[in-house]
């Protein structure tokens, strides 16, 4: 199928296939899926992999906090014989720990299966929620790779490219690591170039020439 490629008229540059311009980050974001609000960064084709272990790994600490806080419990209520309730009075930090762990594994366990889902369907999440604009006859997913593993590892195993921007090259024109944030440059009008308004040659009558004389008072 054919996949469009737009221009950038803030970066001024074609971009990449499935790449968009962040508002936030004032770039182009090469496989761009999200602009994470906790992470004050894009996650993008360079990074999701490090965002997914991160998510998936927060996911997983919970687990183990509730697991170990409840193991202390039983363990002491078992060698103690005494009941579960004797023992949460002893260990009032364990119930606590275990109360913290469930509220902190819901929110990365629902994002880390979200992002298992679209990682499975080879989609991103500005693609998934882009397609819901079409019905499902007109959906089209032109980078799934068929097989659900198969699209797992395209994304998680796929070798990290080299970024854009080198931070210890040399300036050089056009580099955008010095560039002006979208705020300070000078507005210009959204109509182009070709639209601009013509300014008058000079100070007098502009109309046709055939009411040039009618403007003077002339019969």
């Amino acid at each position: 199928m054919e996949f469009p490629v737009k221009h950038c008229r803030t970066c001024n540059i074609w971009r990449p296939p499935r790449a968009h311009h962040c508002r936030l980050c004032d770039n182009c974001v090469e496989t761009h899926d999200h602009h994470c609000v906790w992470l004050n960064n894009c996650v993008g084709k360079r990074n999701y992999r490090y965002f997914f272990t991160f998510v998936s790994s927060a996911t997983f600490l919970s687990l183990y906090l509730i697991g170990a806080s409840l193991a202390q419990l039983i363990v002491y209520m078992n060698n103690e014989n005494i009941s579960f309730s004797k023992s949460i009075n002893h260990f009032r930090v364990s119930l606590a720990l275990i109360i913290l762990g469930v509220f902190a594994f819901l929110y990365p366990a629902a994002l880390m299966g979200y992002h298992i889902f679209l990682m499975a369907r080879g989609e991103t999440t500005r693609e998934f929620m882009n397609s819901h604009k079409f019905t499902k006859a007109e959906r089209y997913r032109p980078f799934d790779q068929v097989s659900f593993w198969k699209n797992i590892l395209a994304v998680l195993c796929r070798p990290r490219t080299p970024s854009y921007y080198q931070f210890k090259k040399a300036y050089g024109n056009g580099d955008q690591r010095l560039g002006l944030h979208r705020d300070q440059r000078p507005r210009l009008d959204s109509r182009g170039l070709e639209m601009d308004a013509v300014k008058p040659t000079s100070a007098g009558f502009q109309g046709p020439v055939a009411l040039r004389g009618e403007s003077q008072g002339e019969p």
